[in-house]
């Protein structure tokens, strides 16, 4: 399977920038350069949501609060979404593409954006398999 990644540079440092939920019940830490690479995916459940998709390895991703206030959801063959039970807002998700090591964090739930570059890319989830299959998803670095 072909993906598409952003380039990093050789000599960039990544750090920890922190997000939430939208009544902070849950909060989280992501490991990410200062170039980021942000999905715009169509499916049902992203477009609905707003998410908007920064793909991470698992070992630059971070539960620091709210574990116990997880609720998954899933339909049909999709991911194994989560949501905060109390806000009701989908903060991270494991994707169904990669549903080990790897995290779907939504952008929209970082408390900064402010990155040196931030592209956007559009991934046509309505044709998820065909997308996929394509090498269409992008790696957030």
């Amino acid at each position: 399977m072909k993906t598409e990644t952003a380039q990093v540079r050789a000599d960039e440092k990544r750090s920890w920038h922190s997000g939430k939920c939208h009544c902070g019940a849950v909060t989280f830490d992501v490991l990410l350069t200062s170039h980021l690479t942000v999905s715009l995916c169509n499916c049902d459940i992203c477009f609905k949501s707003g998410f908007q998709e920064i793909l991470v390895t698992e070992d630059r991703f971070r539960i620091t609060k709210g574990q116990g206030h997880l609720e998954p959801y899933k339909f049909g063959e999709s991911a194994s979404h989560t949501f905060c039970k109390t806000c009701h807002i989908l903060p991270f998700y494991r994707p169904r593409s990669h549903p080990t090591g790897y995290y779907s964090v939504n952008a929209r739930c970082m408390d900064d954006l402010s990155f040196a570059e931030v592209k956007y890319h559009d991934f046509d989830g309505q044709n998820w398999a065909a997308s996929l299959a394509a090498g269409l998803q992008a790696f957030t670095e």
